[in-house]
Parts: structure tokens; sequence; C-alpha cells
């Protein structure tokens, strides 16, 4: 987008230019036929000028009248309606100039032929004004609305991200401290315990809300945090792997994605096992792709009309910020097994 200063020194510039062109095309012309006299450059300065004031005059009137705003079908007639009157003005003046510059058009008598003769050759200039200025316009508009769409796309994509998130942490919240109310009689020590590490998990849930992603080592330790929490109350029901390779640790992640999953993998698989169950969380580079796999025991059974709250908001904050570039599946691996897999461009 060209700035005001920049874009008002670029008109000038054409402004000038273009009309010394037209002058010297038109004062070459005439010297053909009666040679170079000091009437005749008086004539092409005159006109010159002439033909800047009155095309500048036309373009100051468009801004006060507020034309260049309007759809293109509107400003089409008014444009048109422009090049008529401009060329008409100087189509008279020009053939004062020319009574002047030549003693043997001074008695001439203007007829309709001679007048449609100058205003033909002027118009067509004028009319190449109108259309370079008009469009020039029209693309910085057009630029102007593009430019203002997607930053009006951003701030709205942003407003949804952060909604997303405010959904997020309540809900985590509430399934955590379900878990360590289930301690509190039972085992007073180790719900406290307990309620050390949701501190320490909740310090981090604040610290990565106030960012669109964090590394993986980070968003691990949430979650590491997380199960120590959900260990507390299975124990020996609740198995845990992690497989992490090395180079994936800085790589770039939605926080608290994983972390929802995972929870997603406790509440809807663990919990409802007898003999509880097994989440192996693993992450690798695939083709320039950080690649993470949640597997846990248990079966995925797909809502009618909609996904739990923990994968739509999943697939929902990916679209956000990554569009179509990243992906995210869950299915049955076997009778025993579900598996989530989070596919991110790195």
């Amino acid at each position: 987008m060209i700035n005001a200063i920049k874009k008002e020194k670029l008109y000038w510039i054409c402004q000038v230019g273009g009309w010394f062109l037209f002058t010297i095309l038109e004062l070459s012309t005439y010297i053909d036929i009666d040679g170079l006299t000091p009437k005749l450059i008086n004539n092409a300065i005159a006109f010159y000028f002439l033909g800047i004031s009155v095309t500048h005059f036309y373009r100051l009137l468009l801004i006060k009248l507020g034309w260049l705003q309007l759809p293109l079908y509107k400003i089409i007639p008014r444009g048109l309606i422009g090049v008529l009157l401009m060329s008409v003005l100087l189509s008279i003046i020009n053939i004062q100039l020319d009574q002047y510059t030549y003693s043997r058009l001074e008695s001439m008598v203007i007829t309709v032929p001679i007048f449609l003769g100058y205003f033909f050759n002027l118009s067509k200039y004028i009319l190449l004004w109108s259309l370079t200025y008009h469009l020039f316009q029209y693309w910085e508009r057009s630029l102007k609305a593009e430019r203002d769409r997607y930053q009006l796309e951003a701030v709205l994509k942003d407003n949804q991200y952060q909604n997303l998130k405010t959904q997020l942490n309540p809900h985590f919240l509430f399934n955590s401290l379900n878990s360590i109310r289930t301690l509190i009689d039972m085992d007073p020590e180790l719900s406290k315990t307990a309620i050390t590490k949701l501190s320490g998990l909740l310090r981090s849930s604040l610290q990565a809300g106030k960012h669109k992603t964090v590394t993986l080592e980070q968003e691990l330790q949430t979650v590491t945090d997380y199960l120590a929490i959900e260990k507390i109350r299975f124990d020996e029901r609740l198995q845990i792997e992690f497989d992490i390779a090395p180079e994936t640790n800085n790589l770039q992640v939605p926080p608290l994605m994983i972390q929802t999953l995972v929870e997603n993998a406790v509440k809807h698989g663990i919990s409802t096992l007898k003999q509880g169950g097994a989440i192996r969380i693993k992450s690798m580079v695939v083709n320039e792709r950080l690649v993470i796999s949640i597997t846990n025991s248990g079966q995925y059974i797909p809502k009618i009309n909609h996904d739990g709250l923990g994968i739509e908001n999943t697939k929902q904050r990916l679209a956000i910020l990554f569009d179509e570039q990243a992906s995210f599946t869950i299915e049955n691996i076997d009778p025993t097994n579900v598996k989530a897999t989070l596919s991110i461009p790195i």
C-alpha cells in the first residue's frame, strides 16, 4: 500500500511528466508546419500549464465530492461527464491560443467540424488521463480493502483462539479438582501433594496462555504434571510411557493441546476400564513435520452430531493457527487401543 506522501509525489510526477510528453508531441507536429516561433512556444507553455490545472481541479473535485469512494458502476458515468467537460473547455481555450499563435487563423470562423476536430484530438488524451487516474485509485482501494479484510480476519482468528483457550482452562481445572477431591478423605497427605502438583500445573497453564505456541518440552512438562495428579488417583491402574525424539524438544506446539488429548485419554479411556490401562506419548519428525501420537487403552466412540469438547477444541485451534497445513486424527487401532495423532508443520 502506497502511503499518502509517496502517493501524492507519484501523482505529481505523472501529472508533470505526462502533460510534458503530450506538449512535446503536439509541439513537434506544429514545428513541422510553421517552424519554432516564440508564439508557438508560448502556446505550448500556456497549454501545458492549462492541462495540468484543469485535470488537477477535476481531481480536487473528485476528492471533495467523494466520488473516488463510489462503486465502479457509479464512477464510470461521472468520469465520462468529467472527460466531456474538460475536453470542451480545453478545446475552446486551445482554439483561442491557436488564433493568437497563427495570424491566418485570427479571422477563422469556428464551425462545428473544426470544433469537433479540436475536441476529438484533445478528448483522447483527457480520456487516457482519466482512465489512468481512476484505475490507479480503484487499484489502491482494492488493495486497501484486501488489507483490511486480512486484518479483520486476523483479529477474528485471534479473538476466536483466545476464546478457545479460555474455554479450555476451566474445563481442565474442573477435571483436575475432581481427581483431587477423591483423595481428600482417603489420603490427606497425598491430596496435599496433588494440590502442589496442581499449583505448578496451573502456573504453567497461565504462562502458556500468553503465547500461541510453546516448545514441545514445555508442553510435555505440563502433561507430566497433569499425569502426576492422575497417577495419584489411579495408582497402578495408570501406566505412562514417553518416547520423545530429542530433536523434537524445541519444536513449537499450541499450548495445552497435548495435555487436552491426554486428559481425554484418561477421562474417556483409562477411567472407564476396571483394570485401568496405559498411555503412550510419542514424538518424531517425519518429512519436515512434527508428528505426535497419544495412544491409550480404550475405544473411541464418535458422537453422532459432534466430537467431544477436547477434540473439537483441538481441531479448531489447529485450523486457526495453521489453516490446512496441520492435521489431527483419532482412531481405534485395535479392539483395545485408541490413537490420536497430531501432524504440525515445522
